[in-house]
C-alpha cells in the first residue's frame, strides 16, 4: 500500500499515509500480523546512514502507548531514538510508521517494519516470523506488552 491525495475538510485536499490507513484496516480486520515494507531494513537508533547506526530488532508498546526497546540493550543511549523525515517525504516517514505501527500492536497484532525486496520482507510476509524472531531476520518487531 502507498498513501494517495485524498479530499479533506479543513485543509482542502491533503496525502494520506498508507500507515494510517493500514492501522484502520487492522482494526477493522485484526489480521495475525502487519508488514510494513520500507526502503531501509527496519527502524534505527538514529538516520541508518549515519555510521554508529544501530538496527532496532524488537520494540514494545505499553498499554499508554509509550514503547521502549527491547532488543538490542541500547546501553549507551538511554533507550533514545532520533527519528528523521526525508524532506520529499509528505506523510511522517520512520515516525508515522512507528506511531501507527504502536497503535496496531496495542490491538495484540505483531507489526514487522522491513526493506522491501528483501528475503526478510519475504519472510515477514509469509508468517515465518510469527512467535519468536530468528537472530537471522534484519528488521524491526513492534509488538504489545503488559510490563
Amino acid at each position: 500500500m502507498h498513501g494517495d491525495a485524498v479530499l479533506d475538510n479543513s485543509l482542502g485536499c491533503t496525502i494520506l499515509s498508507g500507515d494510517v490507513i493500514i492501522r484502520h484496516l487492522a482494526v477493522h480486520f485484526k489480521p495475525d500480523y502487519v508488514v510494513f515494507l520500507t526502503d531501509v531494513l527496519g527502524v534505527y537508533d538514529r538516520p541508518p546512514l549515519e555510521s554508529n547506526a544501530v538496527l532496532l530488532r524488537e520494540i514494545a508498546v505499553r498499554e499508554d502507548g509509550n514503547w521502549s526497546v527491547v532488543k538490542p540493550n541500547l546501553q549507551n543511549t538511554n533507550n533514545q531514538v532520533e527519528i528523521t523525515v526525508a524532506a520529499h517525504d509528505t506523510t511522517g516517514g520512520m515516525e508515522t510508521k512507528i506511531l501507527e505501527a504502536a497503535m496496531i500492536a496495542k490491538l495484540g497484532i505483531d507489526v514487522y517494519i522491513v526493506k522491501a525486496g528483501t528475503s526478510h520482507s519475504l519472510r515477514a510476509l509469509s508468517g515465518e516470523l510469527r512467535g519468536d524472531v530468528p537472530d537471522d531476520w534484519l528488521g524491526t518487531l513492534i509488538r504489545f506488552s503488559r510490563s
